[in-house]
């Protein structure tokens, strides 16, 4: 089976670009391997911020954080997850139909930590995790990655504006299909259908 590593992935950025050669390892002592090797990491977590991939999601009981709430605002101040990327939404106990669970995200008094405030009680933060595992990352992903790194290193390895814009746009297009992409891999619930139609079955 075809395995996924960091070093494939910014080969098919500068093969997007239209790079002369391409790289063994990020640690190469080479323009290339440099470019890649120093934008590699903020293009990974930019991509996984941008989208609620299903591959990167998990669900956490949060711990409770040791400052207290904002008086009169909020009930419950929580510890933000230390492999959190994004925070995406406070699961509702009525189910994933109900209403959205007002939350926002400020700092620890002492500016330290990000904690998350909210008014639910026991919360269940669903959110990205900070994935690395290349071997997790699905073909998508990967394509989607490689777009945004490439358009991160175009300038540098090419000095042509044109190829960056043509790599932001395609980066663009890439994300724009990600939840078809996403989709293929769930099963949705079907509306449930009114009493007077099920009763004539």
């Amino acid at each position: 089976m075809f395995s996924v590593s960091d070093t494939f992935i910014a080969n098919a950025a500068l093969e997007q670009i239209g790079a002369k050669s391409g790289i063994q390892a990020l640690t190469e002592n080479s323009p290339e391997a440099k470019a890649c090797n120093f934008w590699y990491d903020f293009c990974r977590v930019h991509v996984l911020e941008a989208y609620d991939w299903s591959f990167a999601r998990r669900r956490l009981a949060l711990a409770a954080s040791s400052d207290d709430p904002p008086e009169g605002i909020w009930s419950y101040r929580y510890q933000y997850p230390v492999d959190c990327v994004k925070a995406r939404e406070i699961e509702n106990p009525l189910g994933p139909t109900a209403d959205a669970t007002p939350f926002e995200i400020e700092q620890m008094s002492d500016g330290s930590a990000k904690t998350i405030l909210t008014n639910a009680e026991a919360a269940t933060l669903i959110y990205t995790r900070n994935v690395e595992e290349t071997s997790l990352f699905p073909a998508h992903f990967v394509d989607t990655l490689a777009a945004q790194l490439a358009s991160r290193i175009a300038l540098k390895l090419t000095g042509k504006r044109t190829i960056r814009d043509d790599m932001q746009k395609l980066y663009a297009g890439l994300l724009s299909i990600a939840p078809a992409h996403d989709a293929n891999e769930a099963v949705k619930d079907k509306p449930r259908e009114a009493e007077w139609i099920r009763a004539r079955a």
